[in-house]
């Protein structure tokens, strides 16, 4: 209609981080609702579940970054599954700040407050540059693990998506190592936009600790990881391509 004003859209509103999921009160909470949040999906879907290589974690001291490759939606549950209790009691995960941590969202799940209290997740906010990771570099100096996909989003091709450079700046500025995990087999489970998973065999390949010295630039940090996940996940998919044709 002619001379009708144009209604403003509505922009989304953000909660979030909480600095006092760190609190002793919030750990105890978080570890008492693990089963509901954790355990029961990773039992009911990852049948069986397969972890190799704990033994390279049984020196680590001290905060790290765990990263990962991004398949599904159950990544994060069968990651923090399969890490030793010393570093999983005080692991915090990087969460898409405009999917999980948006106000206003009814499904008690969904609330941003449950999101850091009982996931123990943190928001980092997409294309948000260096300032996105403030609370995971916070949380590292706090002496807490992070854990980060640096795909950045779930892949929805066989190949290993690029990595980010966020990881890099973290572990170069805070001085922490960094730990691979190669998860396979779920995007099988319940791949992206599928809303339900279905039971099936995984498999979560720990490596070990990599430490980078002061004069490694954030670009060649990056690649070093990409190329340690990629090598793993050709290896992975040459094991897959085997056991289809015996």
């Amino acid at each position: 209609m002619a001379g009708s004003a144009t209604l403003p859209l509505e922009l989304p509103q953000y909660s979030g981080p909480h600095p006092w999921q760190i609190a002793p009160w919030a750990k105890l909470v978080r570890r008492a609702m693990r089963y509901r949040t954790y355990t029961r999906w990773v039992d009911r879907y990852c049948r069986p579940l397969t972890i190799t290589g704990s033994e390279r974690l049984e020196s680590l001291q001290g905060p790290c970054i765990i990263i990962a490759n991004h398949q599904s939606h159950l990544d994060s549950l069968v990651l923090f599954t399969a890490l030793p209790e010393k570093i999983k009691a005080n692991l915090y995960f990087g969460a898409a700040q405009d999917r999980w941590y948006v106000k206003g969202r009814s499904k008690l799940e969904l609330q941003p407050w449950y999101q850091s209290l009982v996931y123990g997740n943190f928001p980092i906010v997409r294309g948000g540059g260096a300032k996105a990771l403030d609370h995971a570099r916070w949380l590292l100096q706090q002496g807490c693990n992070v854990a980060i996909f640096p795909e950045g989003t779930r892949t929805t091709s066989d190949r290993l998506g690029d990595f980010r450079h966020g990881v890099a700046r973290l572990a170069l500025e805070c001085g922490v190592p960094v730990v691979p995990v190669y998860l396979d087999g779920l995007r099988a489970l319940r791949p992206k936009g599928q809303k339900h998973a279905r039971p099936g065999p995984a498999h979560v390949e720990i490596l070990g600790p990599i430490s980078f010295g002061e004069g490694m630039q954030v670009p060649e940090v990056t690649q070093t990881l990409w190329a340690m996940m990629n090598a793993r996940h050709r290896h992975h998919q040459e094991l897959a391509a085997a056991a289809e044709c015996s």
